[in-house]
């Protein structure tokens, strides 16, 4: 029996992935990092990547969109690869799951560019309003 670990990926509204991998290989900010069972423990940030695993000797794929990748080893336990990501894209074939994501990414992108222009309209008028309250403090001393 070949040793396996945990892979779980999560997003903020679904678990894109929960399975067992015997290898993978992930794009961090500093180059390529592999993870085989036994792995030592470990926490790093991407910015972008992509995880290359083998699941069932199959090889698959998944893009990353910000976030972050614990490995984490207890005695007597499988190691367990956790990855809590903004937007997640797995399958079988690399430039579909990259597409995917690049389509995902452009989405959040927009919506947090909607939520920014909110943000400053709020923002402005609690200004405005700030200041007409201190115009008419100023009135009635």
């Amino acid at each position: 029996m070949t040793a396996s670990m945990q892979l779980e990926v999560l997003t903020p509204d679904k678990q894109v992935l929960e399975t067992t991998a015997t290898a993978m290989r992930v794009l961090l900010p500093d180059g390529w990092w592999g993870v085989l069972p036994g792995h030592a423990p470990m926490i790093a940030y991407f910015n972008e990547g992509v995880v290359h695993y083998t699941s069932d000797e199959n090889k698959r794929y998944i893009a990353l969109y910000r976030g972050t990748i614990e490995v984490q080893q207890k005695l007597g336990q499988p190691t367990r690869v956790l990855i809590l990501t903004s937007a997640a894209e797995e399958g079988e074939d690399l430039d579909e799951v990259q597409t995917a994501l690049d389509e995902q990414a452009a989405k959040l992108a927009e919506v947090a560019k909607k939520a920014n222009m909110e943000f400053n309209q709020l923002r402005l008028s609690l200004e405005k309003s700030l200041q007409k309250a201190d115009i008419s403090d100023i009135g009635l001393q």
